[in-house]
């Protein structure tokens, strides 16, 4: 799966919920699966861009 950029998943979620175009063909025009664009689209409806500007990486020490 190819790395996707905090503005194309904005642009994924928000092609989706104009519902002009299917998830499968978004998916597929940015390289990863429905699947993923379905996540996207969750977390984004739950917890608005902010979703997709924090880090959630955990530091083990």
């Amino acid at each position: 799966m190819a790395k996707v950029s905090v503005e194309q998943r904005i642009q994924a979620v928000q092609r989706y919920l104009n519902g002009n175009e299917p998830m499968i063909e978004i998916a597929k025009d940015i390289g990863v699966t429905a699947q993923v664009v379905s996540e996207w689209v969750h977390r984004y409806q739950k917890n608005g861009v902010e979703t997709f500007l924090k880090s959630y990486t955990k530091y083990l020490d």
